[in-house]
């Protein structure tokens, strides 16, 4: 066989594996959204921001837009924008204090990541529930939505906040009680599922238990009746390859979990459970997207709650359904 036919032959086998895909439902054109509005974080046309802002988060609440950045939080009135720019209405600086920064420098970190970057931003109580990478010392307060005032003293952000701001993180407040998935050291070596600040029990995660957790990507988390599941991508320990594999997951854990008793699982989940998420195109020899990105709120689709979420290989990207009255029900 020649090296044209047998490319020929490889091209054919591929299109035939593959199926057809469905084009979009809709399409916008590139035009429309370069007129969507942008934020420079500014308060008006005349004003100069000279560093770059390193948007982390952003919470919508009814018609405001709540923005945290490195050091930085801004509020942004969605009916007051003008032209092609949003401008702020409020802005709150939190910034590392110096100690915090001299002992991150002597720990060998950057400049750059002995700042505050706000990596945790929700709507608590009418206020808001804010926390910071600190300079590598996580810390939480309390704000008001209206001023951005803080609101009584700072917390502990350990568990609740990574210490690196280029690590991810989700958070959730569901019944009262706070739902982290984070890193809780320095090195990011003890990856955590926990909840804290309700009037439940506080709960973990077991540490440094490859079984649970090995190298996690938290990507999301959502409510959902009485349970809380948390999707994440990790390196697969089911596999006997030579190289590092990667596949996406889901955990579940119980609202109603109180832990286990002093000689097991004390103060740690009992509920917890995980499954891989399959996303891949059937045949004989299955091709999956291993990678998850992004997932939706819990919907309602065709009559059925389901999550919307992104998967992805290197070179490919596809969207894929996750029906919430499947395995983990």
């Amino acid at each position: 066989m020649t090296p044209l036919i047998g490319l020929f032959w490889l091209v054919q086998l591929a299109s035939s594996a593959f199926p057809e895909e469905p084009g979009p439902l809709n399409t916008i054109p590139t035009e429309v959204v370069r007129r969507y509005p942008v934020f420079l974080g500014r308060a008006h046309s005349s004003s100069v921001n000279q560093e770059p802002l390193h948007i982390q988060r952003v919470l919508q609440v009814n018609r405001t837009l709540y923005i945290g950045a490195r050091d930085d939080l801004f509020r942004v009135e969605l009916d007051n924008m003008v032209g092609d720019e949003m401008f702020y209405s409020k802005k709150r600086t939190w910034e590392s204090n110096r100690n915090d920064i001299k002992i991150c420098r002597m720990k060998g970190k950057h400049e750059d990541e002995c700042r505050n970057y706000i990596k945790v931003l929700l709507s608590r109580r009418g206020g808001l529930f804010i926390c910071g990478t600190n300079a590598f010392n996580p810390l939480c307060a309390n704000y008001t939505a209206d001023t951005l005032e803080m609101v009584g003293e700072t917390v502990s952000g350990m568990a609740r906040c990574p210490y690196d701001p280029r690590h991810a993180n989700v958070a959730l407040f569901a019944g009262g009680s706070l739902y982290t998935a984070t890193v809780t050291d320095f090195l990011a070596i003890d990856a955590v599922i926990y909840r804290s600040l309700g009037e439940t029990q506080t709960l973990r995660t077991i540490k440094h238990d490859s079984k649970w957790f090995r190298e996690p990507y938290f990507v999301s988390a959502v409510e959902w009746r009485e349970h809380i599941y948390f999707f994440f991508r990790e390196m697969a320990m089911e596999f006997n390859y030579l190289e590092k594999v990667v596949v996406s997951r889901v955990a579940r854990v119980c609202k109603s979990d109180v832990g286990g008793s002093q000689r097991v699982l004390e103060k740690q989940w009992t509920s917890f459970l995980k499954a891989r998420l399959n996303c891949s195109i059937p045949g004989d020899s299955h091709f999956y997207f291993n990678l998850l990105h992004s997932t939706s709120s819990v919907l309602q689709l065709q009559g059925r709650d389901v999550v919307l979420a992104v998967f992805s290989t290197p070179a490919n990207r596809q969207i894929c359904i996750n029906d919430d009255e499947g395995p983990l029900s």
